[in-house]
């Protein structure tokens, strides 16, 4: 994404390739939500330790790559509209990435390529968040005092992982997608993606254990569709 151009009420965004998104008015949108379950056994989420820093962020901290209701539901699963090339808005909002406790919280961000990331050390001690784009690096800077912020648009659209350096045991995931229809599960594995306009389209789901799926979803004007899926089937 090489820049934007505001003209006529809409956001319209470019890419090397022409036309990316275009952004406006949704009239009569539509919601695509759903559930994402794992099938049979649930894993037990592993637990790290703390190899730096115990004083602050104790002896360990858990991995967060199990986060699974009782019931199964699955959360931090990405979710997101693949190749919806026209609807809302792009998002203004920045997308925040904290280090609390040794840890990078939500494990698991999403947002749209080209937004802006607020990255934040809330600890006491020096983080160094380093994000890596096909393990190339698109970010990587040391926040040493407690409260400091560094923000910067990433104009990767796909998976970047998340790590410190200082903490090497610190481990999270930004997933950003080419238009902003996308979000990411909640405890119970439920998910909701609204103002979607009319049509058919893909939806694609990825989760960093289980890995990815995909459904076909029909939206017609201001109705609403359901998509449930479960992993391990």
């Amino acid at each position: 994404m090489k820049k934007m151009l505001i003209a006529a009420g809409m956001i319209v965004l470019f890419s090397q390739t022409g036309w990316a998104y275009e952004g406006g008015p949704v009239t009569s949108g539509g919601e695509i939500k759903g559930r994402v379950k794992v099938a049979g056994e649930i894993p037990k989420d592993p637990t790290v330790e703390v190899t730096k820093d115990p004083q602050h962020c104790g002896k360990s901290v858990p991995r967060e790559k199990y986060v699974i209701s009782a019931d199964g539901g699955v959360q931090w699963a990405a979710v997101f509209i693949e190749g919806i090339t026209k609807g809302k808005v792009a998002p203004k909002e920045d997308l925040p990435i904290v280090n609390k406790m040794c840890q990078f919280h939500p494990h698991v961000q999403v947002g749209m390529t080209g937004q802006t990331v607020d990255v934040k050390n809330e600890d006491p001690m020096l983080h160094n968040t380093h994000m890596r784009f096909n393990n190339l690096t698109v970010f990587n800077s040391a926040l040493p005092r407690q409260g400091m912020t560094i923000k910067r648009a990433i104009n990767k659209t796909g998976l970047v992982d998340v790590q410190c350096d200082a903490h090497t045991f610190m481990h999270g995931f930004l997933y950003l997608a080419d238009n902003p229809y996308i979000t990411v599960t909640d405890a119970q594995g439920r998910f909701s993606i609204k103002d979607v306009p009319a049509g058919t389209y893909k939806l694609k789901f990825w989760h960093e254990a289980f890995g990815g799926q995909e459904k076909s979803v029909t939206i017609t004007a201001g109705g609403a569709a359901e998509v449930n899926i479960e992993f391990g089937k």
